[in-house]
């Protein structure tokens, strides 16, 4: 039995939120709307672009999400930043021999050229982004498609899926994926009661250590 460890990749093993941020408030003072303040972004972006744009500018959602796509193009590398933690977990797990995937709501070509700007191409077998299966998160396909496309062809029921958001705890429960949960949005306490993850922590040296006795066990 080999043991799979799929991640989401914002808030997760990077920091890019804050630009995120400001492109989407970039693209509603374009369109003429209020901006977001934290809070209804965080809400809001429990969706990726491709199917949140839709609902919220209609017939401009093409000019939105043009002007979104220039806007990270332009910033998502200059402001992309390791959390603390990531990159040491990471090659503790490949010198293990822990088969690992990115699953994220990032547009895929975006997602593609952070990872290999890291350097982290080379811990992971598939990189998934938006737009690469039927359904975004918060919906399974993701992490369904994303394991069928991994060279190991990892079980789901020897995965765990790690991530920081709603979205990430609603993909991992529609799949009949694990996730280990990292505390930090405003709605941690609602969030562990409604979706139970199997595993709850702080921080990624707390997850480091959950994540090797994961692999660890029979």
């Amino acid at each position: 039995m080999t043991k799979a460890i799929f991640f989401d990749w914002d808030g997760t093993l990077v920091d890019s939120l804050p630009m995120l941020f400001r492109a989407h408030n970039h693209v509603r003072d374009h369109l003429g709307h209020p901006l977001w303040t934290r809070d209804e972004y965080a809400q809001a972006i429990v969706y990726s672009s491709k199917e949140l744009y839709p609902r919220l500018y209609g017939e401009r959602a093409e000019e939105a999400r043009n002007v979104l796509m220039n806007f990270i193009r332009e910033n998502h590398l200059k402001e992309l930043n390791v959390l603390e933690g990531a990159a040491e977990m990471l090659e503790e797990l490949s010198g293990r021999g822990v088969i690992m995937g990115i699953v994220s709501n990032k547009t895929h070509e975006f997602l593609g050229i952070e990872v290999k700007h890291l350097g982290w191409d080379k811990y992971f077998g598939v990189i998934h982004g938006s737009g690469q299966a039927a359904k975004d998160k918060p919906a399974g396909d993701p992490l369904l498609h994303a394991l069928l496309h991994h060279p190991a062809k990892p079980d789901i029921k020897d995965t765990l899926y790690v991530g920081d958001m709603e979205s990430d705890l609603s993909c991992g429960k529609e799949a009949g994926c694990p996730v280990a949960f990292i505390r930090g949005t405003a709605r941690t306490d609602e969030l562990i009661a409604q979706y139970k993850p199997a595993y709850i922590v702080d921080n990624l040296t707390q997850l480091k250590e959950t994540l090797i006795d994961f692999v660890s066990k029979p």
